[in-house]
């Protein structure tokens, strides 16, 4: 899971804040419409300077949704004061500003971000052991060297607080906030965890029930997971797991799956995660009767 701190116009992002924007767009000098290993939902952190401050921090951030390349003309078109500006005129001023007395490209990335979230104060690299050059102009990948880098920022952002004031529902920020706290720290609890030795064949099998699954219930793999699924609802997780086994490793992927349980169980209340009910579902044949009897009785010890 990558996440991304993205250089960014201070007048801009305060003029989404004062809007109440939840979904906006950048723009990029550049004409190339994708990042390198960055996906969808993943996040992209406003690093500026705040208030006229000197040093850059983290203000705020997005999901990612998507990008393309588009002309000056037809990204106002599209997407008006969600670009950041009351005008066209505006707009076109600071992209000739940021072009350094380059002519304007014909046509420009342009990212669509969503669920904008705020901070009450910024976040600044060092308070999360991060060194950003201060020569950077552009993007920064942030989980790079350390995986909870993204986790660590959160974590901080939550002491400073989010600014619920700055959307039109109120309590939506925070709800936003809240999901990707649990499952930026499920994707690191899951990396821990590790595989299940599976088989070839029990590898296929348990993708397919986690893919059939999703098919038509709500819910989202977790990062880096082909099989585990979450499924957040305000305070409340669910975690589904497939169950799957050879008659000869039957006792061995039990006492697996079982133990995979109980670290998700153990690592989510060591790490204090906003959630008051945790839930594990199994997807299993129907014949397994008795993984689904045991995850019953997991779910209420």
């Amino acid at each position: 899971m990558s996440s991304i701190a993205y250089v960014t116009d201070e007048k801009m992002i305060e003029y989404h804040r004062l809007c109440g924007n939840r979904r906006i767009n950048f723009w990029r000098l550049t004409s190339h419409k994708e990042f390198t290993n960055f996906h969808p939902g993943e996040l992209l952190f406003f690093y500026t300077r705040p208030n006229n401050s000197r040093k850059k921090g983290f203000v705020g951030y997005a999901h990612y949704v998507s990008s393309q390349s588009m002309s000056l003309e037809a990204m106002w078109k599209k997407y008006g004061n969600a670009n950041g500006y009351d005008t066209l005129a505006q707009m076109e001023e600071a992209i000739r500003k940021a072009a350094k007395d380059k002519p304007i490209p014909e046509r420009m990335s342009c990212l669509q971000l969503e669920d904008v979230v705020f901070f009450l104060g910024p976040v600044y690299p060092e308070e999360v052991g991060l060194r950003i050059s201060p020569k950077l102009e552009s993007y920064y990948y942030l989980d790079q060297e350390d995986p909870a880098t993204t986790v660590k920022i959160l974590k901080v952002a939550e002491d400073v607080g989010i600014d619920i004031w700055s959307a039109p529902e109120i309590s939506e920020p925070e709800n936003i906030f809240r999901k990707d706290e649990i499952r930026h720290q499920l994707t690191l609890i899951n990396k821990q965890i590790g595989k299940t030795a599976y088989t070839e064949k029990e590898s296929a099998a348990a993708n397919k029930l986690a893919k059939e699954y999703l098919k038509n219930n709500p819910g989202e793999l977790i990062r880096g997971s082909r099989t585990d699924i979450i499924e957040i609802e305000d305070d409340q997780v669910k975690i589904t797991v497939p169950f799957v086994s050879q008659s000869r490793n039957y006792a061995l992927r039990k006492r697996e799956f079982f133990g995979k349980l109980t670290l998700y169980k153990l690592q989510m209340k060591q790490r204090n995660l906003p959630v008051k009910h945790m839930e594990f579902q199994v997807l299993c044949n129907e014949d397994e009767e008795e993984i689904q009897r045991l995850t019953e009785y997991f779910n209420h010890e």
